[in-house]
């Protein structure tokens, strides 16, 4: 563990009206929140966004990234004020960080045991952050990412969804082989698609197998506005597939790679 004299250093990327107070500010922040690493910190990065559009009611955004020791975290938040948005923000990382501890005593990875703990995140559940109001038809695929296909359980998808402070996680499932989305639900709890038979929760729900779409059948159900993102399985090839809103008003591909 870092000592609270160590600075940690905090690289801080700023995006419209942003000033340098709140660079500074954040900076601040996030490096007092990594001073509590229960290891190195090798690499840290804030970025923070102003959206210009009156009709945000939260259009600060701060976002940290941060390796500690070779494992990647993340947080963000949105707030009316980038200083809120930025307290939000280090109060998320303090929480990454805990969870990262919690997982190496318990030697999570090791045992591959999901223990009723790794379901409960401790945090009240995120706020959306707001995405650009783009027009459908000016929306692209602008990111398309193909993830590792390593299998893993849906307590372990959680945590590393919980670590990266996402809403939805896209993983094989040790048990099926068969792609498989963790997400967070609006009462605190985890929505399974996908995964096997084997684990369960108070605070899990399994909920329908993700459906065989083609790409452009994918896009028409996004863009529809009702989920903000749709997982399904390619129909040609079977692949895992997660269409998603990015926060500039495209979309982002996700790929679970065989």
């Amino acid at each position: 563990m870092s000592t609270p004299d160590e600075s940690v250093r905090v690289e801080v990327t700023t995006r419209g009206n942003v000033g340098s107070f709140a660079g500074d500010y954040a900076r601040e922040r996030v490096s007092s929140a990594l001073a509590v690493a229960h290891g190195p910190v090798l690499h840290a990065h804030v970025v923070l966004d102003w959206r210009h559009d009156p009709a945000l009611e939260r259009p600060a955004v701060a976002e940290a990234g941060a390796d500690v020791d070779g494992t990647r975290l993340r947080a963000k938040a949105s707030a009316p004020t980038m200083r809120e948005a930025v307290d939000e923000l280090e109060h998320r990382l303090r929480r990454r960080l805990v969870q990262l501890h919690e997982r190496e005593r318990t030697l999570h990875r090791a045992t591959r045991t999901a223990a009723e703990h790794e379901w409960r995140h401790g945090d009240l559940p995120r706020r959306p952050l707001p995405y650009f109001p783009r027009e459908e038809e000016a929306r692209e695929v602008v990111r398309s990412k193909s993830l590792p296909a390593a299998a893993m359980t849906a307590g372990e998808a959680a945590y590393e969804m919980e670590l990266l402070d996402h809403d939805f996680f896209l993983y094989r499932d040790a048990g099926s082989g068969r792609p498989a989305l963790v997400r967070r639900l609006p009462d605190g709890g985890y929505g399974v698609q996908g995964a096997g038979p084997g684990e369960s929760a108070e605070t899990v729900t399994h909920e329908p197998p993700p459906p065989a779409l083609t790409d452009a059948e994918a896009r028409t159900r996004l863009g529809a506005g009702v989920e903000p993102f749709v997982f399904y399985l390619d129909q040609e090839t079977g692949e895992g597939r997660v269409l998603y809103h990015r926060y500039d008003g495209h979309y982002g591909l996700l790929v679970l790679t065989a």
